[in-house]
């Protein structure tokens, strides 16, 4: 979910605490300033630089610091990057003991940790610890440059820091639901997650920032993410892998992906087992992955070509454009990476029809609106009914870049309008974002319409949204969508859409 998805859906408390994430001092009376607040600076919110100083727990107490990292461990590994209340508590405590257990079994150490590479780090961090009970900011960093010339992962790192006593906390003590809970505000009033409320409490990283999140803090892949990795892998290299860690070879493959999960074995240190020869020919395989590049940025290539893979299970089975609605902002922004790699398209030319065939899906299955055919080719990419004498017509633009409305796009659509033998009452436009120059087109192409025709533009996420909220916003059992929400001339924002969609239930919506 991206932070607009998730703002509607938050409480007055938990908005003041993005908000402090942004500006300090700021007083706002009502949760819809603070919304909007949000949304303004949302460019910010994105700003990587700010994830990465959000990121530097090195000033914080340990406890603090250490919880906070083990919380977005949890949250990384979940699809969506979403876990309720209940469980998220529950998964910092697995992550805990499983680190335990696992810094207990001598053989598990060793086929993972070098012994000269333990030996070594185990002594530098054992002495940090012993000065004064504590590790300031300098140790932390030496600790991090020594961990990284070791080549260790952070999850290396707290195995060894258990082994001699140290985590999570002095003699091995668990954190308290407590110290959780703190750790939580503490990543809210970063804006690092948000709270919200559904059925129940959730936690989540947004869509916005997760990518960002997870290259900052070496983030590995979530399980069912990496068993496809390891299934698209040969028996021969799967047994190769488990060989290498000294681990039972035998088994037919779905044992041998089951092994190697069920023992912890993370993507990066699996895939390092191959030689760079051996990375290259995976890649090869991964269609639109970067072939060149040190043995890292290798095995860097593959774990990011499977960390866009999602759930290949469409939201609606008996529909198959459903499948092309799952993947609609991706397909407005001509994503062409993440649509091969999640199969949605074959070629790069199909975007822009499966872009239309989503969008006729919404309006029929999601909306319930029938879409009038229309003669010839030359004519926008959908036509409704809006009243007797009137109609409404759309058309899809994607663009990789904010829709700047060129002017043979407004002769196109001038010429869309004028054609159509009944009155257009509203055109359309549905692009994954715009710019200010495409705003002032939009009411350029109304008075040229000579029909007092409104031409509004819409980004794609805001449409899915109406979507998917329409069915749920209201308290009928099937309420009947009604047009007047997209009729306007100008840019259709997500408050706006909220506020017209209450209105229409209403029976109020005002043109």
């Amino acid at each position: 979910m991206y932070l607009e998805d998730i703002l509607p859906k938050m409480t007055k408390l938990y908005l003041g605490r993005i908000v402090d994430s942004f500006l300090k001092d700021v007083h706002l009376e009502t949760e819809e300033e603070m919304r909007e607040l949000v949304l303004k600076n949302i460019d910010e919110f994105q700003n990587k630089e700010r994830v990465k100083n959000y990121l530097d727990f090195s000033r914080d107490p340990r406890d603090l610091a250490l919880l906070n990292e083990l919380i977005l461990m949890a949250l990384m590994e979940k699809e969506g990057y979403l876990l309720s209340e209940a469980n998220l508590y529950k998964e910092v405590e697995d992550i805990e003991n499983a680190i335990l257990k696992q810094s207990n079994d001598d053989n598990y150490m060793n086929r993972f940790i070098p012994q000269d590479v333990n030996r070594i780090y185990s002594a530098v961090l054992d002495e940090a610890w012993k000065k004064d009970e504590s590790l300031n900011e300098h140790e932390i960093n030496i600790l991090n440059v020594l961990r990284k010339e070791l080549d260790l992962t952070k999850r290396d790192h707290y195995l060894i820091e258990s082994k001699i006593g140290r985590f999570p906390q002095k003699d091995n003590v668990l954190h308290t639901h407590q110290q959780i809970s703190r750790s939580l505000i503490n990543l809210q009033t970063r804006g690092l997650i948000l709270r919200f409320r559904d059925d129940t409490s959730y936690y989540i990283i947004p869509k916005d920032i997760a990518r960002i999140l997870r290259y900052e803090m070496g983030g590995e892949l979530r399980n069912e993410v990496y068993e496809t990795l390891l299934n698209d892998l040969s028996v021969t290299q799967l047994r190769e892998i488990l060989h290498q860690l000294e681990f039972n070879v035998s088994g037919v493959k779905e044992a041998l992906v089951e092994r190697i999960i069920k023992h912890n074995i993370l993507p990066s240190t699996a895939l390092k087992i191959f030689s760079t020869k051996e990375l290259a020919d995976i890649l090869r395989k991964l269609e639109g992955t970067k072939i060149s590049g040190t043995k890292k940025e290798k095995i860097q290539n593959i774990i990011d070509y499977y960390e866009m893979l999602s759930s290949p299970t469409s939201s609606d089975p008996t529909d198959h454009r459903s499948r092309l609605f799952d993947f609609y902002e991706e397909l407005a922004a001509r994503d062409y990476k993440s649509l091969r790699v999640n199969k949605v398209i074959d070629k790069d030319i199909e975007v822009d029809n499966y872009f239309e065939e989503a969008t006729r899906y919404i309006f029929e299955r999601k909306l319930g609106i029938d879409v009038l055919a229309m003669e010839g080719t030359r004519h926008a990419d959908g036509k409704l009914q809006f009243s007797k004498q009137e109609v409404v017509l759309w058309d899809n633009k994607s663009t990789e870049e904010a829709y700047n409305f060129p002017e043979n796009h407004f002769n196109q659509f001038l010429r869309y309008i004028r054609s159509e033998k009944m009155r257009v009452t509203l055109f359309l436009i549905i692009v994954q974002d715009y710019t200010k120059e495409a705003i002032a087109q939009a009411q350029k192409l109304k008075a040229f319409s000579e029909e007092d025709t409104d031409v509004a533009l819409i980004k794609a996420t805001d449409l899915k949204y109406v979507a998917e909220q329409w069915q749920t916003f209201s308290d009928q059992k099937q309420p009947i969508f009604n047009l007047q929400v997209f009729n306007m001339t100008g840019e259709l924002t997500r408050n706006m859409l909220l506020s017209r969609m209450e209105w229409a239930l209403k029976g109020s919506l005002k043109v």
